[in-house]
This record gives structure tokens, sequence and C-alpha cells, in this order.
């Protein structure tokens, strides 16, 4: 998939990385020579441009890109990429916003979603904080979410049906072993050293310790 990430702060840079880690062409896009030069070699592109200038985009062939995204948290600078890439026929465009008003009017703008990195980071962690056992925690609800949780050692070697019976009102929805994803296993398989179980429930279920200790 090819990414255009308009906006090389630190948000930026850290997506369009992440981004080509994962595998994408992506195309990282700032006015500032020194984040474009910084993150150069560890994108697929990177050019200096205005992303308020449709000119510009327009000559760094925008139009072709399957997925955009404003990643500037600058309103003015950000409304007016935006525009530009709504008139260059980018598809699917995705933006940062700082503010409830930024976030708006870049909705009213036609952005498929408006992200809040710092509000919804920290409403994440706050979570992480409550459910401290899990590796990674989903919230879905204020009060229920989805954790990843490291075996506890006096486990391996026992059942998943053996394992369940331990987990009180948790609901097992997968057993991660190293790049194997088991959806539903089957009750009978046997836990081994690092494996990883993702579980669903209010917070304060997922809270409690799996081996019963604190």
């Amino acid at each position: 998939m090819q990414v255009a990430v308009l906006g090389l702060g630190r948000f930026g840079a850290h997506l369009a990385e992440a981004l080509d880690d994962l595998g994408h062409e992506v195309l990282a896009i700032d006015l500032d020579e020194g984040n474009v030069h910084e993150l150069a070699p560890r994108v697929t592109d990177a050019r200096i441009a205005d992303i308020t200038d449709i000119d510009a985009l327009r000559a760094l062939s925008l139009r072709e890109v399957d997925v955009a995204v404003v990643a500037t948290a600058d309103l003015e600078a950000s409304v007016l990429a935006m525009m530009n890439l709504k008139q260059l026929d980018v598809e699917v465009i995705y933006a940062k916003a700082s503010s409830d008003r930024h976030q708006r009017i870049l909705r009213l703008l036609g952005a498929q979603r408006v992200i809040r990195p710092e509000r919804d980071g920290a409403e994440r962690f706050a979570h992480i904080i409550q459910v401290a056992s899990a590796s990674d925690f989903l919230p879905l609800t204020p009060n229920y979410g989805i954790g990843v949780f490291p075996i506890p050692a006096t486990w391996v070697g026992q059942t998943i049906e053996w394992a369940m019976q331990r987990t009180g009102d948790r609901r097992l929805i997968a057993v991660v072993r190293e790049d194997e994803v088991m959806i539903n296993p089957v009750t009978s398989e046997r836990i081994q050293k690092g494996d990883r179980m993702v579980f669903s429930a209010l917070d304060q279920q997922l809270g409690e310790p799996l081996d019963g200790l604190r």
C-alpha cells in the first residue's frame, strides 16, 4: 500500500517509520529540511514540500497514493492540507487533531478518521495502569476491554482447559505463540513457555492476577 504522511513532527515521523516497518511504501513530506533528511533513510521516499501548497503536492503525484495522513497538529496547515488532498482526489484521508474543534473541522472536510494521539494514548494508558498485569490492552468501553497476558510460570505444561478453570469470568479469545495466533484454541492444547493469552472481560476482572497472587 502507498501511504503519504504529511507533516513530520514527532507523531508524523514515528508513524511514517512504523508504516515502513510494516512493509508499506511511504512518502514522507515536510517543509522542514532537517525533519526530511533525518527520516529519509528510514522510509521509501522523503520530500521537502509545503503541504499547504496544492501545486507542490500535485508535483509529488499525491493523487496516486492509497492513503494520506495529515499528521500536523497545526490547525491552519492541516485544514489546507486536507483541502488540497480532497482537490487531488485522494480517496482515503486520515488526520491528526489537537482539539475537539480541530477534530470537528477535519471531519467536516472529509477525513475518514481523525485521531487525537495525546488524548487517546492517555486514555489507553490509564486502562493499562488499571490492568497492570497485561502486556497490552484495548479498551472497548469505559469498563470492558481486551488484554494480552504473559502466562504464569506454573502454567507451563498444563492444558488450556486446566487454565480456563482458573481464569474466573475472563473469556479466552486466543493464545499467541511466537508468530502464531491460535483463535479459540483446542482445550487439550498444552501451554508452552513464552505463550501469551488474550482475554476479554471487565477491567476489574482483567486486573485480577492470573496466578492468584498480587
